[in-house]
């Protein structure tokens, strides 16, 4: 209820929600490069401080305004996890695409990374990496090898039944 306690002595949800679209579809967009990255965390960063001062106007029936105020902690903490899981992944693939880094990378093909929350408040990210666990033998060898072989290496198509015949 804070949001609603402080009236208009705070900080609009509008404009801070407007400014974290912006700073992620500028520098964490479709093509990454890491220093626009870093960037974005540090705007992300001041960005996160002004929302602990969120204000708005009104009562709690149906105000638009009070719920982007709740939703804004949420959207902040998914906005630093997709900053920092990107400037990690030093490769491009799939919906990532860094170009400072324009190749898939047989490294990355089994780490994931993830994202927790960390501190007293819980609101300190971590990402970490972990390996992936491959893919079970029976479901390989559902997909077509030509199209596995453009992502797998050669090691885990070993027990493909195309590489067997």
């Amino acid at each position: 209820l804070a949001p609603l306690a402080r009236g208009d002595a705070g900080e609009n949800p509008y404009t801070l929600h407007a400014q974290l679209q912006q700073s992620m579809n500028d520098l964490v967009g479709i093509i990454r490069k890491a220093g626009e990255i870093e960037e974005a965390l540090e705007r992300l960063a001041e960005l996160k401080s002004r929302v602990r001062n969120v204000a708005v106007e009104g009562h709690r029936q149906f105000n638009p305004g009070w719920h982007l105020a709740i939703d804004l902690h949420n959207m902040m903490l998914v906005s630093e996890c997709v900053a920092r899981a990107a400037l990690l992944r030093t490769e491009s693939r799939g919906g990532h695409t860094r170009e400072d880094h324009p190749r898939m990378e047989a490294q990355w093909r089994r780490q994931l990374l993830v994202c927790a929350l960390d501190g007293a408040d819980r609101t300190a990210v971590t990402v970490t990496s972990k390996q992936q666990e491959p893919m079970r033998s029976d479901l390989l060898a559902l997909f077509d090898l030509a199209e596995l072989e453009k992502y797998y290496t050669e090691e885990e198509l070993a027990d493909h039944p195309g590489k067997k015949g």
